[in-house]
């Protein structure tokens, strides 16, 4: 096993504007076999310019691995402005150990992320494999698709401790997201396939669904979509549910999704 530690340094976030860092080369399967001096020389962006990755962090090397399974990364001190973390990582593992900027764990194929505070917004945007784990927050179109892109989530797994903002899993066609907080309006937008469990409440959730499985836990569903119908209830792990199918706005043949609501 292999862990590098990726200390950012404290002239790299201090000043009233904090230039934000890109660390998408920095991931297991881009950096296992390279040596510390190697890691350090590896290109990242700082805004509109590229630095060395050892000018922006204090690098540290422990271990061997024989594949970008065995390498761990851990992420240190204020991450508030690191984005692209684990963006498009295919193996290992990465540890954030504070707040983490935009898009993280974006295109993700396999591997682990794992951020011990909140995310911002486009976590796990376009996600395909591997696991997200945000123990905070999440901000807005967690799992979503881009602009422009007419695809979020295809597959992986997505857990988040707290909350989610708006627009969470739009265009969403497969995979599983688990938020143990609330949702802001409109998770589930646009979404095809997969499955979504919601512990707290939602508003509006699952607008222009065509597919998936949704399920709210909470014991408030603000603004239940006017197009969903309530086709009887189901008991699921001994709690009674009310099932929804929809939209039907999208039509009756591609109404296909589902929504559980206590």
């Amino acid at each position: 096993m292999q862990t590098i530690k990726l200390k950012i340094k404290e002239e790299v976030t201090s000043g009233a504007a904090k230039i934000p860092v890109e660390v998408d080369p920095l991931t297991p399967d881009k950096l296992a076999g390279k040596t510390e001096a190697e890691i350090k020389a590896v290109k990242v962006w700082w805004g509109n310019k590229e630095e060395n990755t050892g000018d922006l962090f204090d690098v540290s090397v422990e271990g061997e691995a024989g594949s970008a399974e065995e390498v761990k990364i851990v992420l240190e001190g204020d991450l508030s402005r690191v984005k692209h973390i684990g963006d498009g990582m295919k193996a290992g593992e990465i540890e954030a150990q504070g707040d983490v900027d935009m898009h993280c764990g974006a295109m993700m194929q396999g591997g682990r992320v794992t951020v011990k505070g909140n995310a911002d917004c486009w976590a796990g945007r376009e996600m395909r494999g591997g696991e997200l784990i945000i123990e905070g927050d999440a901000g807005a179109n967690l799992c979503a698709m881009y602009r422009g892109e007419m695809t979020g989530m295809t597959g992986g797994k997505v857990i988040v401790g707290g909350n989610a903002d708006e627009c969470a899993a739009q265009y969403m066609a497969g995979g599983e997201i688990l938020i143990k907080g609330n949702t802001n309006i409109l998770a589930g937008l646009n979404m095809s396939g997969g499955k979504i469990v919601i512990e707290g409440d939602a508003v509006m959730p699952c607008a222009d669904m065509t597919g998936g499985e949704m399920m709210v836990k909470g014991s408030k569903v603000r603004d239940i979509i006017p197009s969903f119908r309530l086709v009887g209830t189901e008991s699921i792990d001994g709690v009674e549910y009310k099932k929804y199918i929809g939209d039907l706005a999208m039509t009756e043949k591609k109404a296909k999704g589902v929504l559980y609501v206590k």
